[in-house]
């Protein structure tokens, strides 16, 4: 500390205003850059999260809504014909669906799909329930990698 207040009284008067003034804008650059900066960014980078989460938070309800009323469904107007896997196969078809895996257990299926457009999966489902006389008992889906696809992680359905 000694050896700092020597060199200050050794510099002339307009050096010990130059270095005070450059003291100061560091000391500023310092607040700025290493405090205010980074806590502004992460605050941003906060309110941007929190409005996304929203939005998905939105679209998970209204989804959710649609999924309740295709389980909770029990007006069927025909019963299916034919194999429990077969019906599934053809609903999804018509609807562009493709099965990775299916797996009958007797008078219910399980069914797998990987990226699939939301809205053709719902119409599917409806159409099984709905049209096919199925029940819906189980379904477990994933957000998928883009905007309005998901991945089926599984569908239980029964005659």
């Amino acid at each position: 500390m000694e050896n700092l207040r020597t060199w200050w009284t050794q510099l002339a008067q307009r050096e010990q205003q130059l270095v005070a003034a450059m003291a100061v804008v560091v000391a500023i650059s310092i607040l700025y850059w290493g405090i205010w900066s980074p806590i502004s960014n992460a605050e941003q980078r906060a309110l941007t999260a929190r409005d996304a989460q929203a939005s998905t938070l939105a679209y998970v309800k209204q989804t959710a809504n649609k999924i309740a009323a295709l389980k909770q469904s029990n007006t069927r107007k025909t019963a299916a014909t034919g194999s429990l896997g077969s019906i599934v196969t053809q609903s999804a078809g018509r609807f562009g669906l493709t099965i990775t895996r299916m797996q009958p257990q007797g008078n219910k299926i399980q069914v797998w799909m990987d990226e699939v457009p939301f809205e053709s999966l719902l119409n599917c489902l409806d159409d099984l329930v709905q049209q096919q006389g199925l029940s819906l008992e189980n379904l477990d889906i994933a957000a998928g990698d883009k905007v309005g696809m998901v991945q089926v992680r599984r569908i239980q359905l029964s005659q």
